[in-house]
């Protein structure tokens, strides 16, 4: 600072400060400009230097600065915005349904750790009872399972005894067919004894000492014995060749029947519904186990950020536990919206934050100090800000707009950094805007 201007800016002070006359009244120069009452003959001295004084180098001043703003035109002014340090995937809430205890943690899963995507990372209080529906519909899937096999083996041997039974009927009938050639030939033994009957009657009328009276007796016994045989087999075939046909038709049906058993038993398999509800006991268990997120093309692994609830404990409106993806961090900053229009995609930015160390502190030896990172989002809503300034004369009436900026993930290094502080309140200064053509680039870059 100049001469001039030490002098000018002690003079200031002092008007702003007071004064004491010798008079030994006490005044400020307002007091003086605003309240003459309070002057006196020695104070109007006083406040004429302070006024002469005060009036010469703001004439100084004012010709300065219409000097410098004449030279040419003002420097561009630099965005700055408070922002929060997350994942680039975000914060990720894992909780239960409301009303259920958490049982426990799984091995290994504190705060700070890192596990895999899908792994286990607690149980509720759910998962005994669960575990014991699943137990019981697996049983009942391995006992639907055998009683399938039991139907399916006496359906097969029905149709297999019915057809055997088919067979015999049908080998009867045969028979029966058959018998009206046996009926023929007993139809023609009748017709020959009572020809040889009657031969032997008329020789015995020309000779009577040829042929006796008991050889003729003999012979129509055995000519009455023919036909009596005849008469019966004649009239009890109809009976018997029906009797035949109908066991071949019933045995035929019995056999369609039983093939319909077995096709029955092999399509209506009680089994395929106890597998449905195994199935159904699994994704029931499953609900009681609370993992990690497991999205194609996504994260493949998580660290614990921070555990919300201990075991015992009853599930409310809090999540259990937050897990997120520190190999890429971003800024979400809340720029005000009269500065939105200053900024562009792929616009550096630098993030500062007194809790940085080693070389992101500000003020390192040789460090510039804070986390390089380019603008790859500005948003569209307009919102309350979210945040708090720390500065009590800062306004809070403001609106926001958010803007991402993302860490460089190749430099595994502010990444790090970036990853042990999240939700990190930090401060945002952006670059200036790059050209029009770089901006379009790296917006079709990304």
């Amino acid at each position: 600072m100049s001469r001039r201007g030490k002098r000018q800016l002690k003079i200031e002070r002092r008007a702003a400060a007071g004064a004491r006359t010798k008079c030994g009244r006490s005044f400020t120069f307002f007091d003086m400009i605003y309240d003459p009452t309070i002057r006196c003959s020695r104070c109007e001295k006083v406040f004429a230097c302070l006024a002469l004084s005060l009036a010469t180098l703001g004439c100084g001043r004012n010709a300065n600065d219409e000097s410098t703003g004449a030279g040419g035109p003002a420097s561009p002014r630099q965005v700055v915005a408070l922002g929060r340090l997350e994942p680039a995937g975000g914060i990720i809430s894992i909780s239960a349904l409301p009303g259920e205890m958490l049982k426990d943690f799984a091995k290994g899963v504190v705060e700070g750790a890192t596990v895999p995507a899908g792994a286990e990372l607690a149980r509720v209080g759910s998962y005994d009872l669960r575990e014991t529906q699943l137990e019981a519909a697996a049983a009942k899937l391995d006992m639907a399972k055998k009683q399938h096999d039991r139907d399916r083996g006496a359906a097969k041997a029905q149709l297999e005894q019915a057809r055997a039974t088919r067979a015999q009927t049908e080998a009867k009938y045969q028979e029966a067919l058959a018998q009206q050639q046996q009926l023929h030939n007993l139809s023609e033994a009748a017709a020959i004894a009572q020809e040889d009957y009657r031969q032997l009657e008329r020789l015995q009328a020309t000779d009577s000492e040829l042929v006796t009276d008991h050889q003729l007796r003999r012979r129509r016994n055995s000519a009455d014995r023919a036909v009596d045989e005849y008469e019966a087999a004649a009239a009890a075939y109809p009976h018997a060749l029906e009797a035949a046909k109908r066991a071949v038709d019933a045995a035929a049906a019995n056999v369609t029947l039983a093939q319909q058993n077995l096709d029955l038993a092999e399509t209506v398999d009680q089994s395929l519904l106890a597998e449905i509800e195994r199935r159904v006991a699994v994704e029931s268990l499953e609900q009681s186990v609370l993992r990690a997120p497991n999205v194609d093309g996504g994260s493949t692994q998580f660290d614990v950020l921070r555990i919300m609830l201990q075991p015992g404990e009853f599930v409310a409106q809090i999540p259990i536990l937050e897990v997120g993806d520190v190999s890429e961090m971003v800024a979400i900053a809340e720029v005000y919206e009269a500065d939105a229009k200053e900024l562009v995609v792929g616009q550096s930015v630098v993030i500062r934050s007194p809790a940085f160390s080693g070389k992101f502190a500000d003020g390192s030896a040789g460090e510039p100090g804070g986390i390089r990172g380019t603008v790859t989002r500005i948003g569209s809503m307009v919102s309350s800000p979210g945040l708090t300034n720390r500065n009590p004369l800062a306004p809070s009436d403001r609106s926001v707009v958010e803007v991402r900026v993302a860490v460089n993930p190749a430099d595994q290094a502010a990444t790090a950094e970036a990853g042990r502080r999240v939700g990190l309140q930090v401060t945002l200064e952006f670059g200036d805007k790059p050209s029009a053509s770089a901006a379009r680039q790296s917006a079709t870059s990304r």
